[in-house]
């Protein structure tokens, strides 16, 4: 029999991360807002949230690689009973032929840069604006410590952090931090994250917070935000610090997250080639929505040794997956995204990152399966 648990109940659940965390958004798995699926062995998972008619899966199941087919299987098996799609979304590059095995269609959706921590350096002429800009900060009094949430006396830390995030989600007009893709601060619960913060004369201005990728000796880039007064370069500076700390520590690598469309024309797999078209116009066309290039370039500057590709998976793209994608990523409904945008709302602009690309897909295809 299946088993359908919360994940504050799915005791099992960490012991399978440390076994198969490949996936570098996995660690988020444990997050309250996504239900697990069990295969009925007990030995994979699936971590989905529920949007109307469609399943959207945080990435590829959580299991052995020689599972990942009948996992597959199994979950279809699952969505037929209980009248679900399934969607699976930030799908790793090595995983598709199990999903093409399935009869799924991809759509690449960005690139994720990785850092090899035992050779970042800020030397060399490649490095020369972060050096700067860091160099600046330093100057302006920054600097930047490992934080312990649980520490005795880490409260007054605790509660500028919460303060700092507050006001980086009221400035972007976020209701409530969102979680498919991003992890929650759980300060009263880090669990194994990793949160750095930049001070100025001893008060936390901004922080970061990482999460692990167990399989692979890494850390992922969750959290990142700062305070409107923040010195420039501060994050230029408290990343390069991260970095160097997270070495120290014995990890091997970090990535910073996916660039949402970067380089999606170039994808290792077929694609619908109107809808890739209708993308890589809302990327180039789109700034005054969501600057997904200056993402990018911001991630680039870091010197990555290698960016990974990104996918969904799905068999159906039509209204209902789009809708469902909004709820899971950005909070709201297709249709109230859309009102925004046609009334100019300060959102988009301010963090909406998904949006403009999934409103696009919406009104250029609708309607378009597999």
């Amino acid at each position: 029999m299946v088993a359908l648990t919360a994940v504050g109940s799915c005791e099992p659940l960490p012991a399978l991360l440390k076994e198969h965390g490949r996936n570098t958004t996995s660690y988020l798995m444990l997050e309250p807002d996504k239900q697990i699926f069990w295969s009925a062995a007990g030995d994979a998972a699936i971590a989905y949230l529920r949007a109307g008619s469609v399943a959207v899966v945080q990435g590829e199941p959580l299991c052995a690689d020689e599972q990942l087919e009948s996992v597959i299987a199994e979950f279809e098996a699952f969505c037929r009973r209980t009248r679900l799609r399934p969607l699976f979304f930030e799908v790793s590059e090595w995983t598709l032929p199990a999903f093409a095995s399935r009869g799924y269609r991809f759509l690449k959706t960005g690139e994720e840069p990785f850092i090899e921590l035992d050779t970042f350096t800020l030397a060399g002429n490649r490095m020369a604006n972060v050096r700067s800009s860091a160099s600046t900060a330093r100057r302006r009094g920054v600097s930047v410590r490992l934080h312990d949430p649980l520490a005795p006396g880490s409260a007054w830390t605790n509660a500028r952090l919460q303060e700092i995030s507050d006001e980086w989600l009221a400035e972007r007009g976020a209701l409530r931090e969102l979680s498919f893709t991003l992890g929650t601060l759980s300060l009263a619960n880090p669990g194994e994250r990793r949160y750095f913060v930049a001070e100025q004369e001893g008060r936390a201005i901004a922080f970061l917070t990482f999460a692990p990728i167990y399989s692979r000796s890494g850390m992922y880039l969750d959290l990142m935000r700062r305070a409107a007064d923040c010195p420039p370069g501060t994050m230029d500076l408290l990343l390069s610090e991260a970095f160097v700390q997270l070495a120290a520590l014995g990890y091997e690598r970090a990535t910073m997250g996916m660039a949402p469309l970067a380089n999606i024309e170039q994808a290792a797999w077929a694609q619908d080639a109107r809808l890739v078209k209708l993308l890589c116009y809302a990327r180039e066309h789109g700034a005054a929505l969501y600057n997904f290039e200056a993402l990018r370039r911001f991630k680039q500057k870091f010197c990555p040794q290698r960016w990974e590709s990104k996918y969904l998976a799905y068999r159906r793209l039509g209204w209902a997956e789009l809708n469902a994608l909004c709820w899971a990523l950005e909070g709201a409904g297709l249709p109230a995204l859309l009102q925004q945008a046609a009334a100019g709302h300060d959102w988009w602009r301010r963090g909406g990152q998904w949006a403009a690309s999934i409103a696009a897909a919406a009104l250029g295809l609708l309607g378009i399966s597999g």
